[in-house]
């Protein structure tokens, strides 16, 4: 009998992101959108996920339509005297683990960053359960949250112009002037305005002084678009959390191609976007004077 071999987590991820860009081309932030990836979490702990594991959630309700953002793994929907339906497919999340190794060139022992991860069941897939937390219900925008996480952070910014861009150099985030921003069939004006300016704000958070991920890269470098690929999840993320139904950045045509060939390079590609994302939403959220109850 073959030993079976252990799944390679980071290409699986890698795949299932780039089947989403091919799919959706330009807009493939539409399975993020909005409370379609908001509030996803472990019944049991009541834990939200994170990073990595908010994408795996969002996009697995997404693809089998799950209304549900309860989810447990097959052990705790026993315990707690339930069943999975029959045949139901489970969703791989991941967490890492630390790996002890012996140094070869100092004979000591050391830990290096291992990938691991288990399949978890969402509520709709155990037999008699009724779930009552449902992630998709009628947008309940508030702008004023939004004000306050963009005053709370203290960042510089200046309206004026027809261009939306974060300056590194000088630390400033440049807007348009909120009456330029148009409405859409899903996306009124203000939301349109604080989509725009939560990405922004994720770039910002960058800077040397904040997060520090090197922002000075050259315009059409690989470097230059997996920042944006950053920004732009940092973005859904937080509108997810605020109640911002936002629309894929109008930037992402032009980063696509790029997008796809770094993570075509790179399997390990997406899982750093998604944790330097994440770090940049928690600093906007629990680091700019300790923000904390946004939601």
């Amino acid at each position: 009998m073959k030993n079976k071999q252990p799944k390679d987590r980071y290409q699986i991820l890698t795949n299932q992101v780039i089947e989403l860009m091919q799919e959706h081309g330009t807009g493939w932030t539409k399975p993020w959108q909005g409370s379609a990836m908001s509030g996803h979490k472990n019944k049991f702990s009541n834990k939200l996920y994170q990073g990595t594991n908010v994408f795996c959630t969002a996009i697995s309700a997404y693809a089998k339509g799950f209304s549900s953002n309860e989810w447990g793994t097959y052990k705790q929907w026993k315990e707690a005297g339930y069943q999975v339906q029959k045949g139901s497919k489970g969703t791989d999340i991941v967490y890492f683990d630390k790996l002890k190794i012996e140094d070869k060139t100092t004979n000591k022992d050391k830990f290096i960053p291992m990938i691991k991860g288990f399949s978890i069941f969402n509520a709709e897939q155990i037999d008699g359960y009724k779930s009552a937390d449902k992630y998709i219900k009628p947008a309940t925008f508030n702008h004023i949250k939004a004000e306050t996480l963009v005053n709370n952070s203290q960042a510089i910014i200046k309206h004026g112009g027809d261009k939306a861009f974060y300056s590194p150099k000088f630390d400033f985030v440049q807007m348009p002037s909120k009456e330029d921003f148009k409405g859409t069939e899903t996306t009124n004006a203000k939301q349109a305005y604080y989509s725009t300016l939560l990405h922004e704000l994720s770039h910002w958070s960058g800077h040397e002084k904040r997060l520090d991920r090197k922002l000075i890269n050259r315009f059409g470098s690989n470097a230059y678009a997996f920042e944006e690929l950053v920004a732009e999840t940092s973005a859904s993320f937080l509108c997810a959390i605020l109640k911002v139904n936002n629309k894929p950045s109008i930037d992402n045509a032009k980063y696509l191609n790029s997008w796809l060939e770094i993570l075509k390079q790179d399997k390990k590609a997406m899982m750093k976007a998604f944790s330097l994302a994440q770090k940049a939403t928690d600093y906007l959220l629990y680091y700019s004077n300790e923000m904390r109850e946004v939601a």
